[in-house]
Formats: structure tokens, sequence, C-alpha cells
């Protein structure tokens, strides 16, 4: 009887251990808390800073921008198209809301287009250290799926810039900045760095009780939208509330 509690007691162990590993792996990138949303229903999230750069580092400012839908880059089932979002989504634009909070960093605004839509949002002025997790709040609005389209799922690519050391663009490297950016051929690439083409995202699934696809339709298409590397190099930037760019150095 012994010996068979110990090999459960082992066997309940490892799995422990399993599970643990799973959770830290699951959190060792830069990602949304909820990565998966359903159609219509609006939230409260977070962007989850797993780590800083290494060595010790922290991540003393962070850089949000989500794709305006203006000039977007739109794939569909994996393939570019040359349909506009507003082919699969009824309202994009301005669904996304930074939520005050200033437990870490102690500074924090949103970035707004030129109608005021908001684009993106940063935080700075504090320190999330290297063997941290540090949730950064925004609010996302309820996302409509175009019911004449066949979009089963539409899953939005965030710019992400985890930022250890305020540095000017030609000083991006290992151990100063996490780039979390689609790689689009903009400046904020990061080719080689921790984080390369390997965004966050947010995706919306359809209401098929609600709003059902038409039969012809099938399966369905699963649709991406994607910030453009105009709007990157436009909206990556930290600029303060008094127009001063704070990162990257000018």
């Amino acid at each position: 009887m012994l010996i068979k509690k110990l090999k459960f007691s082992t066997h309940g162990a490892l799995a422990i251990a399993l599970l643990m590993g799973i959770s830290h792996s699951a959190f060792s990138h830069t990602r949304l808390e909820i990565p998966t949303v359903a159609e219509n229903l609006r939230i409260s999230n977070n962007v989850v800073i797993g780590h800083a750069c290494g060595d010790g580092t922290n991540v003393i400012a962070h850089s949000v921008v989500f794709p305006d839908g203006v000039d977007s880059i739109v794939k569909v089932n994996g393939t570019q198209t040359a349909d506009t979002i507003d082919v699969y989504v009824t309202n994009y634009g301005n669904l996304y809301q930074k939520i005050l909070n200033h437990s870490v960093f102690k500074d924090e605004d949103e970035k707004h287009d030129a109608n005021g839509n908001t684009v993106g949002f940063y935080a700075r002025d504090g320190k999330s250290p290297d063997y941290y997790t540090t949730y950064v709040p925004f609010r996302a609005g309820a996302m409509s799926i175009e019911p004449t389209s066949c979009a089963r799922s539409v899953k939005v690519s965030l710019g992400i810039a985890d930022i250890c050391k305020i540095t000017n663009k030609t000083g991006f490297a290992e151990g100063i900045v996490n780039l979390w950016t689609p790689a689009v051929g903009s400046d904020y690439d990061g080719p080689g760095l921790h984080g390369f083409n390997s965004p966050a995202t947010l995706t919306v699934t359809r209401d098929l009780v609600n709003n059902p696809m038409d039969a012809a339709c099938g399966d369905g298409l699963d649709i991406e939208v994607i910030p453009s590397a105009a709007q990157l190099n436009r909206d990556m930037p930290i600029v303060s509330t008094k127009g001063k760019q704070i990162w990257p150095k000018p």
C-alpha cells in the first residue's frame, strides 16, 4: 500500500510540475490575458507583460498599437486580400479604451488618430522587473461581425513594445527592447530581436446563434486585421501630453 501511495504522489507531483511549466510558458511572452472573446461582448482585458529584457532589466515603458482599419492589412484564411475590414466588421474603429491604472507605471495616455479614435496607448515612468508579470488594463469594445459576410472569426493583431532602455531606433537590441509586433516592414519589426513577428492577438468569434452565416459560407472564413507599416511608424512612438517624443529618441 505504501509503495502505491508513493507512486501516486510522484505522478501527482509530476502533473503539478507540468502544469506549472505550462502556466509559466503561457505567460513568458507579452500577450493579452483574454485572447478570445465572443462577438458583441465588451470586456475589460489586460496586456500581460511576461518579463523584461533579461539580465535583471526592468520594463520602464510600454507602447501598444491597434490596427486602425484605415490602411490595415487584411487577411482571409491566412492570405492577404484587397478587402477592407469593413467588409467583415460593421463597427470597426475606436473600439479600445485605456483603463486608468498607476500601480506600476505613473504616466499613461491613449493615442488618437486625426479623428479622435483611439489607436493605442502607452504607459511609462515605472518599473516592471524581469522576474515579475505585469498587467496593463484596457477595455475592448463590442465588435459586430458583418451579417452578410462569411467571417466566422476576426483576429486583431497588435503592435507592442516593452522598453527597458530609452534609445533611438538604431539602439534597438536584445536587452534594450522587446518588440512584439507583426513583421510588416515598419521601423518596429525588430528582426533578430525577442518577440520578432510574434504579436499579441485578440480573436472575436461570431455569434452563430444570433448572427448565423449563410449556408453557402460552408465552414466560414477566418479574418485577420494587422496594422500597416505606415501606422506602426506613426503610432508606436511614445509622445507625452506636452508633445515631446519620449521613445524612441528622435
